[in-house]
């Protein structure tokens, strides 16, 4: 099934890509990898944290019923849960859900619930009951804190590291090179962009110019807004698709060397030895002996699985990547 995304000469010139995650489009994509059953390797360590987190945190099991409740593992979800653009404010965020009008919760809700049974305490939240949107943005804070606050700088290193391999091919093959790139990507004639999607759909920008926004948390088709009359974005799966970065914000190859930076850098996105060595442009071997330099500095976390031993940025890696520690 396919999202047609179609075009005007306008939306050409206003095509963007948000410059930081976006804390509610992550907060929804974590819940969807929390319900996951089968989650990629990518999120392993995640979930163990998490679950060890929820588990020794009284009452944090119940912040995730309701939660679940309005963004399902397979299903929509209310527009109104992703309010825009918020990068990197969870406060903002749920401040702007906890003042939502009746007027777009009860058609949001409606849209998403299509099909499916409504409880009581939805009913109450379409009708903007203040009590209900209250507690709603208050297990949405604690959501944040126990799914998404801990890994953060990881988030943003990952969403940075697309960001800038896509704007580098921005730079050399030009917007269709761009457009064509994104992961889930069917075809691009100029005027619609053809996106793998879970249902049939056609948005057309109609001037409004689409933003794009790489999201660590997505993993399998991209997704959008339900209502077609909201300013439109793409959020699609960080890091797939993209070339390797090569971005050095702190002078990291001075400090690491060059390589070692960019195979830091290149695991925003987990990989196996030899897919490592495969973005990189290095041998295996030397992917081997970086990865275990990394490791041994606390900057790389390593962990088997099957034959392969596959690696990934750990959250002081993705500070200094992303220039959250001290002194910088």
């Amino acid at each position: 099934m396919t999202l047609r995304i179609v075009f005007t000469r306008e939306d050409l010139q206003r095509v963007r890509i948000n410059d930081e995650p976006d804390p509610m489009w992550e907060l929804i994509r974590s819940l969807h990898q929390l319900q996951e059953r089968k989650p990629a390797p990518r999120y392993h360590e995640w979930r163990r944290q998490v679950r060890k987190r929820i588990a020794g945190q009284a009452g944090a099991r119940a912040v995730f019923g309701p939660l679940c409740t309005l963004v399902p593992r397979i299903g929509s979800f209310p527009d109104f849960l992703t309010p825009a653009p918020l990068p990197g404010d969870i406060e903002a965020g749920c401040e702007r859900i906890a003042s939502t009008t009746p007027d777009v919760l009860l058609p949001d809700i409606a849209a998403a619930f299509s099909g499916r049974r409504v409880l009581p305490w939805i009913r109450d939240l379409a009708s903007g009951d203040r009590g209900t949107l209250t507690d709603l943005a208050a297990a949405l804070r604690g959501a944040y804190d126990l799914l998404l606050r801990p890994h953060w700088s990881e988030v943003r290193a990952s969403t940075a590291g697309d960001r800038a391999a896509r704007v580098r091919t921005l730079s050399t093959d030009g917007l269709g090179g761009l457009l064509n790139g994104l992961p889930g990507v069917l075809g691009w004639d100029g005027e619609v962009l053809e996106v793998r999607y879970p249902a049939n759909r056609t948005l057309n920008l109609a001037g409004r110019g689409l933003t794009l926004v790489p999201s660590h948390f997505s993993w399998t088709n991209s997704i959008t807004l339900i209502n077609p009359e909201l300013p439109p974005v793409l959020v699609y799966r960080a890091g797939a698709g993209a070339a390797a970065p090569k971005v050095d914000p702190l002078g990291l190859a001075a400090l690491l060397g060059a390589s070692r930076a960019d195979c830091l850098a290149a695991l925003a996105k987990p990989h196996s030895t030899s897919g490592l060595a495969t973005r990189v442009g290095i041998s295996v071997g030397s992917a081997s002996k970086h990865a275990a330099t990394l490791r041994e500095a606390g900057l790389v976390l390593s962990e088997r699985h099957g034959s392969a031993v596959i690696h990934r940025i750990s959250p002081l890696g993705a500070a200094l990547l992303a220039g959250d520690l001290p002194g910088f």
